[in-house]
């Protein structure tokens, strides 16, 4: 029982050690595979910064990397668990100064990303479903987003295995009709029949000129997996993390990735090769809608788009568990305010999870005190102003899931880099050296392909948001340089606890050790 059960308010303990493989799977889900399908997915095609017709290309190049930085991330899960995870794993893997500050980086590009970005994308997918399907009158788009923040905030106060069930649910549910469109659209050869021609980059170019080339897609396609270090989160609440994080880690990766390839190549021959050259997919609002209505029928369209919210409601779930564990993680440490670490009778940190609320009450603050759907766009043959995208909620979510990718790739980048560190004590393999290199320049081609391209300025949309991510990096500095002068021995001791594996020790100590197994049922 932890101290967590006296009553909310008490500062406590995570609950017990019971979660097994399938609870981190479904943790790792985070990345919202039939989400970003909707409403990611064709940004790896714009004909301006993305790949064009070599986003399926992107995507498959995307994956394998990041199938590399699952990999590297699992060498921390075989040695740390913890509820900061990103936190713990570079505080011993690396150093206690680059743990912290990267910590505070990492946990409010979270917030961008899945934190209060994902409530504006349920907001739009919402408000398009009830307009279209319902009536034309309702509530305001931006009360959607606030329902769906409030059973998230509910879901997760009442438990981390009740959260973790709606996850599941939500996902298995959705799976499989994203799947059966794919096939669909395949079997009938898309617009002007099945091709690999998005295969050869020289249909785009690698690198870019004008346009982002088949590297300026992967910034984007690296964003579809965004989410999966979330299976991490729940370390210390498992019976047996340093197996099943790793298996989770990298087992849902390999999976999405085959997904996101699927998709995307059914969804390059639904438009067919002009259509997609010319950004009606990347700009479209509703391309999941599109294309079932196109090949299947307007019934099948409607249950995609109740799909895709049912996903991204687990997508915000498993980001909750995160970010709500991550800020519970450095309150306990006393790197924030000790009422961080407060935890509620059901051993959850409902503080911690609040912080979801800034990002999803600030966001939606932020569609109404900017206008960047009249930002960005293009001038066409007649010299007028296209704008890229169709309402401020939609670029103002576009915008902070590229400030989050941001973010979380230059994390990436220095999980990578750390873990050269590891491989030496985690069998030290030549080929182990090799993912771990392939994980560190995942990011920098990623990072490379989308500020690459001209102009580089603030009509640039990625270079917008590279200058709202400096503005978070700045940030996270303010907050460590506070702490360096007023809580040294707090950074000096951080996360000692993930040293001590709560009894359990990890991979390469466990010689004939058998695990209980995944037998505690959902």
């Amino acid at each position: 029982m932890s101290q967590a059960s006296e009553g909310d308010g008490v500062q406590g303990t995570l609950g017990k050690k019971n979660l097994t493989t399938m609870h981190a799977v479904a943790q790792a889900l985070a990345i919202g595979p039939m989400f970003s399908v909707a409403l990611i997915l064709g940004g790896v095609s714009r004909p301006d910064i993305g790949a064009g017709w070599n986003a399926t290309l992107a995507v498959l190049l995307a994956g394998l990397g990041v199938l590399a930085i699952a990999y590297t991330i699992s060498l921390y899960a075989r040695k740390y668990a913890g509820a900061g995870a990103v936190y713990e794993y570079l505080t011993h893997g690396a150093h206690p100064w680059v743990g912290v500050f990267v910590a505070g980086f990492f946990f409010v590009g979270a917030l961008f990303l899945g934190g209060g970005g994902i409530y504006l994308g349920l907001s739009v997918l919402i408000d398009g479903f009830w307009t279209t399907h319902i009536s034309d009158s309702g509530p305001a788009w931006w009360v959607w987003g606030m329902i769906a923040l409030a059973i998230v905030l509910v879901l997760n106060y009442f438990g981390i295995r009740l959260a973790i069930r709606a996850m599941l649910t939500f996902a298995i549910a959705s799976f499989i009709p994203m799947v059966i469109l794919a096939i669909v659209i395949i079997a009938k050869g898309g617009k002007d029949g099945n091709t690999l021609t998005m295969f050869n980059p020289g249909e785009t170019s690698l690198f870019g000129v004008t346009g982002g080339g088949v590297l300026g897609g992967i910034l984007l396609g690296i964003l579809l997996f965004v989410g999966f270090e979330a299976a991490a989160s729940i370390g210390e609440e498992s019976e047996d993390p340093h197996r099943s994080i790793p298996r989770a880690l990298i087992g849902t990766v390999a999976v999405a990735a085959g997904f996101f390839v699927l998709m995307s190549y059914a969804f390059s021959i639904g438009y067919g090769e002009k259509a997609v050259s010319e950004g009606l997919w990347a700009f479209s609002p509703g391309p999941v809608s599109e294309m079932a209505t196109l090949y299947v029928g307007s019934w099948f369209a409607t249950l995609l788009e109740l799909v895709v919210i049912l996903d991204a409601m687990a997508l915000a779930l498993a980001i909750c568990v995160m970010i709500g564990r991550g800020f519970f993680a450095l309150g306990r440490d006393g790197l924030l305010p000790a009422f961080f670490a407060k935890t509620s009778r059901r051993d959850t940190p409902w503080v911690g999870n609040l912080m979801v609320a800034v990002g999803g009450i600030g966001l939606t603050l932020l569609v109404f005190a900017t206008d960047y759907a009249s930002q960005f766009g293009f001038v066409d043959e007649a010299g007028a102003f296209v704008p890229f995208f169709p309402n401020d909620q939609f670029a103002t979510f576009i915008l902070s899931a590229t400030i989050g990718s941001f973010a979380i790739e230059l994390v990436y980048l220095v999980l990578a880099v750390a873990a050269f560190r590891l491989v030496p004590t985690s069998g030290n393999k030549p080929w182990q050296y090799l993912i771990v290199a392939v994980a560190v320049a995942t990011p920098i081609l990623g990072f490379y392909g989308a500020l690459n391209p001209e102009p580089h300025d603030k009509s640039n949309f990625n270079w917008v948001a590279a200058a709202w991510t400096i503005g978070l990096l700045v940030l996270a500095l303010i907050w460590f340089v506070i702490l360096v002068v007023a809580r040294r021995d707090k950074i000096d001791g951080a996360a000692s606890h993930a040293a001590e594996h709560h009894g359990v020790a990890p991979l390469d100590e466990t010689l004939g050790y058998e695990p209980a197994g995944d037998t505690t049922p959902l």
